[in-house]
């Protein structure tokens, strides 16, 4: 694959319009893609001749270094063709942001690299050691969504032994240095090639671990590095609208297809759906409804995040918080109104090639998720609420 555009003020409004003309194309795809159990190399190759690819690279590396919620906005667009695609599309442009935070040396190493694509799986796992120089890291890390086309990955591990509370270290690992284990076979998402990563007692350079708290507090290497206020802000502030970026695309299709199919059904004088139509009418009316306030919902949080760090303010406990609240139940909304939807399809609807089941199983996946997991993160803005702290590690 190409490397990532270097145009310093590409049109906005044509990128999405490139990213909306994607959409007919990823819908035709989309039951290949899942049966694959990947996003082809071919759709990754698509974005890249779209101009979809490296919009947030900084621009001391070439890049037009855009704001990171057109990446979303672009998620929601590609959504409404695939799922999968659009998962694996947010969360690897969103580690342009990531890569952005450690030393420049890395960075160097990174945008030299064939294909500067980073995956992730940030719960903490495995064993680590701290060595001369560096660290010694074992173990397996789950869930690296489009690992098969990235040249590196950023997997999390507590370091304990150091005289304090362990900490956790996000250790970014070049593609020579673990194996892919291909085990992704779900339900949900299916298309996104979330395998795991494996590694045996890796050396781990020093420049090559985050520590979580500078993290947090926007103390990472690359804070001094770029002037960008993105890169003196905590990760975890945006990085969760990139989880739920493809939910409201992909609720939004399905709902579409929804509609099409019951004027159709209207339209055939069918006596019996006929008899059905006031309740049908209500039942799309509570849908869209619900679509429409996850869409603002949406919208709203993260415009204001955003705000915040390009303000070059800190977020607090209670924003951090309402953002996870906001974000879990539009996972949950969103999966509420794909059930009516599916309901409303009946037998049509359990077809492999229904847009509607396909949704609903993606909407699913993301909602067990860490990310829209409905009970963590209420839990977590219940506790803050009351006056405790944040119950979540990554909020």
């Amino acid at each position: 694959m190409a490397t990532a555009p270097t145009l310093k003020s590409p049109d906005v409004s044509q990128i999405l319009a490139s990213a909306r003309a994607l959409v007919p194309e990823l819908r035709a795809m989309s039951a290949d893609i899942n049966r694959a159990r990947m996003v082809p190399e071919s759709v990754i190759q698509r974005l890249q001749d779209a101009g979809l690819m490296g919009l947030t690279r900084s621009a001391l590396y070439g890049g037009p270094e855009l704001d990171m919620s057109l990446v979303f906005q672009i998620g929601q667009i590609l959504a409404e063709g695939d799922g999968s695609t659009a998962w694996v599309y947010c969360v690897t442009n969103s580690h342009d942001h990531l890569v952005g935070l450690y030393p420049k040396a890395v960075q160097d190493t990174y945008w030299a690299s064939p294909r500067p694509l980073c995956a992730s799986s940030y719960q903490p796992q495995g064993k680590v050691t701290k060595v001369d120089g560096g660290y010694r890291l074992t173990g397996q890390w789950g869930f690296c969504s489009g690992i098969d086309h990235c040249d590196w990955v950023v997997v999390g591990s507590l370091i304990f032994g150091e005289g304090g509370p362990p900490r956790l270290g996000l250790f970014m690992l070049e593609r020579s240095e673990y194996e892919i284990v291909d085990d992704w076979y779900m339900m949900g998402l299916s298309g996104t090639g979330s395998k795991t990563v494996k590694v045996e007692d890796m050396f781990v350079p020093d420049e090559r671990m985050l520590d979580n708290a500078d993290v947090m507090n926007g103390k990472t290497p690359g804070a001094a590095i770029h002037g960008n206020p993105l890169y003196r802000t905590s990760i975890w502030l945006l990085f969760g609208f990139s989880i739920l970026a493809p939910t409201t695309g992909i609720t939004r299709a399905a709902y579409n297809d929804t509609v099409a199919a019951m004027r159709e059904k209207a339209a055939s004088k069918d006596p019996i759906f006929a008899a059905r139509i006031p309740a049908i009418q209500q039942r799309l009316a509570e849908i869209s409804v619900k679509l429409d306030a996850c869409e603002l919902l949406y919208q709203s949080s993260l415009q204001e995040s955003e705000a915040l760090v390009m303000a070059g303010k800190s977020a607090s406990d209670e924003i951090r918080t309402r953002n996870r609240r906001n974000q879990a139940f539009i996972a949950f909304t969103c999966r509420e109104v794909l059930d009516s939807m599916m309901q409303m399809a009946g037998g049509r609807g359990l077809k492999d090639e229904a847009t509607v089941q396909r949704a609903l199983r993606d909407v699913y996946a993301i909602s067990a998720h860490p990310g829209g997991n409905l009970d963590s993160a209420f839990a977590s803005f219940g506790s803050v609420a009351l006056g405790g702290p944040p119950t979540e590690m990554f909020c």
